[in-house]
Order: C-alpha cells, then structure tokens, then sequence
C-alpha cells in the first residue's frame, strides 16, 4: 500500500463508525446533535481522547458523550516502529471506532475540527457546529519547522518524520526496502520534551537490526539534538554495543541547523551528514486544536492546565489531556500514549464530578512503555504519578516505577501483550 492507497482507504473508514455521510452537511451548515441534556465533548480520538470518551460513558451510561476524530481509524503509534521494518503491518496498529459506538453507545463523529468557541460552548467541524457542557480536548502534536533552514514543504514531504503513525510510516517503510546496501539513514531526536522519549533511540534499534539483516554495509546515524539518550539510556546504548557496533553511529548534543534536500545532507551543531534516508524529527508543540477558541496563552506552546482536573488555565469548562499539557506547568511526565490514556481516565472522573456539582478527583498517573531492541527481545520503563495538594502538581512516587535490569525474550513477549492491552482499553 502506498500513501495515495493508505489516504484513501483511510478515508473512506474501513470498518469504522460515521454518523453523517458526505452529503449530509456542508462546512459551517449550523447545529448538528441538538444537545437535549448534559453533554461531553470529546475532540481527538488518541489514546487520550478514546479512553475519556470510554470511561465517560462506563462512569455514566445515560450521558450524552460525542467524540470527533477526523481519522475514520485508530492508528497506533506503539508498534508503529515495528512496521517500518517489516516486523508488523499497517492493519495490526489500525482499528475501528466501532466498538465504543456499538458497546458504550458514544456518538462517533468524523470530521475536522475548525473552530472552538469555549464561551459559547461550541466545536465548529467541517458537518456543523457541536454543543457541549464541557470539552475535553486531546489533541496530541505538531511540529516546528522553522528553526530547521531548508525544511521547507518539499523537505517535509521528502523526509517524514514518522511520529504520526500512518502515510508517512508507510512512506519511510517503502525507503527502508528499497535503500541500497552501503547506504546510510540519518535520523535526528529533537530536544526534549517530544512525543515518547524512548520511540526514537528503539527505532534506531529495530533499523539497525534490519539493515544488519538486509543492508549489508549500510548504518543509520542518529544526531540527537540532547545531551543523551533521555530514556533507558543504559539499556539502549547496551543493545547498541552488543548487536549493532558500527551500525548505529550516535551523536548526542547534535542540534540540526540545516537541510539541504538536493544532496540529502543534513546540517547539524556536531558536522554534516549524508544520507540515502533522511528521518528527520523536529521539535514539537500541542496540536493545532489547542490554539483554537484563545486556549494557549501568547508565547507558549504546550497547553496550561490545572494539574488537579486537566480543566484550561485559560478557559473553564474545557479540560485538555495527553502530550499536549504543559510539564512545567502541571509537572514533569512523559508524553506517551499510556501517559495519554490515564489522563483520560483521570479527566472523565473529573468531569463526571465537576458536571455534578463535586470538586473534582485527584488524580492518580501511570506509565509503561515497552521497546524493542530487535525482533524479539524488549526493556521497558515504569513510573506511577500523583497530585500533590501543596505543590498543585503531579509528581512521580519516588518508590514506584523504573526500567527493566535487562533486555529478554520475556519481556518481548510482554511488549506484544501491553500493546493488546492498552488498545483493548482505549478502544474494546
């Protein structure tokens, strides 16, 4: 499949839930789903926005709960590294809506999502405005170009970065295959924060395993823009030295400054660098729906929220979870999909209060993330988070969590079942 194929059928919902067809509304046609009673908006279907919609309505069966993802499918982007080398493919990380309006009875609305106006309590989408009590908003990342000379449009077309699971993750599978042996890829790691800390330095793992497999000769540079590896740095750098000398050639402290798409050259802090494959990954900021409605504040670009209920530091009535929140502000934790899916939970018990007239939960985070060194063995990292009354921030149990003494089989075996798990508890 390639990217015009994967739009397409992406687009015309495989196996998914939509509300209205085509001809059913116009952009800006007026109100659809007239509200009749208390009513949650949930805008972006992630881990953070399914799972919230999801435990909404497990809280609260009679609630009127809408979420509108402009993807008609769920793509994950754990396990999407695998699909770059061929390990997995796209339709084991791509699911269906369908269950959350089939079993939870969620209104599953695709479209685009235009405008916010948190005053009037309103989502204007490309099918017409939504009503709401309260809007949670999950609306992941995008990226900053602009400190990258060079990174133009074409440059951003001829080098994916591939956070986002789906084109471009196809389109970065079809380079890997038809590099050449004695080719190089370039990959950079911008600095942190960025959408999960250890998905890039594992992606260097599994495309050195593969060009090991596959390109004889051929190795993959990694110029990452931190001082070093910023999670399980000892475990990766291990795998490195055991399975892929000569192979992963890694430069910390190396900033990317310039591309030069003519030669495939990549300018950075540390010298320049030549590649068949350029995988360059900026630095990011909260998705553009949370700079809708005048909910990020001038200069920022990670979203303030309270760290007690997720609800806008700008706006009431309006909470917003996952990668999108601002560490500094709400406390320091990863920007991961499990990160993602417990703050949805903690929001939707928030709301669920807060809708009542309650004071809001206090909430209690987790995280797990598993990554693969090669095909079959893995590590993992663990932390557990809690509010902190006096500190109004979320703060890691010093007790709790950490990664794993080694990589194993086993604990491959375990990356493949948490995968199951956490996509049956944002999706089953």
């Amino acid at each position: 499949m390639n990217r015009r194929d994967f739009i397409k059928n992406t687009a015309l919902g495989v196996g998914a839930v939509t509300l209205f067809g085509s001809r059913a509304f116009n952009v800006h046609a007026g109100e659809i789903l007239p509200k009749k009673g208390k009513r949650v908006v949930v805008a972006g279907g992630g881990f953070g926005g399914a799972t919230a919609a999801k435990y909404l309505k497990m809280m609260d069966p009679k609630l009127d709960v809408i979420l509108i993802e402009e993807r008609a499918s769920f793509i994950s982007c754990p396990v999407s590294n695998l699909v770059l080398v061929g390990l997995k493919e796209m339709k084991d990380i791509t699911f269906s809506y369908s269950t959350l309006a089939k079993k939870y009875g969620i209104s599953v609305l695709n479209a685009k999502i235009l405008a916010i106006d948190p005053v009037s309590h309103k989502v204007e989408t490309s099918k017409g405005s939504v009503a709401f009590d309260r809007l949670i908003l999950s609306p992941g990342v995008d990226f900053i170009y602009d400190n990258i000379k060079g990174m133009d449009a074409r440059s951003q077309e001829l080098f994916p970065h591939a956070v986002k699971a789906g084109p471009q993750t196809i389109q970065l599978t079809q380079e890997l295959k038809a590099m050449k042996p004695g080719e190089n890829m370039v990959m950079s790691i911008p600095e942190a924060p960025f959408r999960c800390p250890p998905g890039p330095y594992e992606r260097a793992c599994l495309v050195a395993n593969y060009l090991k497999n596959n390109k004889k000769g051929s190795k993959i540079i990694v110029l990452d823009a931190n001082q070093d590896v910023v999670s399980k740095a000892k475990l990766f750098k291990a795998a490195w030295k055991d399975y892929y000398e000569g192979i992963v050639e890694y430069h910390p402290d190396s900033e990317v400054k310039e591309i030069k798409a003519e030669t495939r050259t990549v300018v950075a802090s540390s010298g320049e660098y030549v590649g068949a494959i350029l995988n360059i990954i900026p630095e990011q900021k909260a998705g553009s729906m949370a700079f809708m409605g005048g909910l990020m504040p001038q200069g920022r670009r990670w979203s303030p929220v309270s760290a007690l209920s997720f609800e806008s530091s700008v706006h009431k009535d309006v909470h917003i979870i996952g990668d999108a929140t601002d560490g500094d502000v709400i406390g320091s934790m990863p920007k991961s999909g499990f990160v993602a899916s417990t703050m949805g939970k903690a929001a939707a018990a928030s709301v669920m209060a807060m809708l009542a007239g309650k004071e809001p939960v206090s909430p209690y985070l987790a995280n797990t993330c598993y990554s693969m060194v090669n095909e079959r063995e893995a590590i993992y990292v663990t932390g557990v988070f809690e509010y902190d009354p006096q500190t109004k921030k979320i703060a890691g149990k010093k007790a709790a969590g950490g990664v794993s003494p080694e990589r194993s089989v086993l604990l491959g075996h375990q990356a493949e079942d948490w995968a199951k798990g956490i996509w049956s508890d944002t999706l089953g």
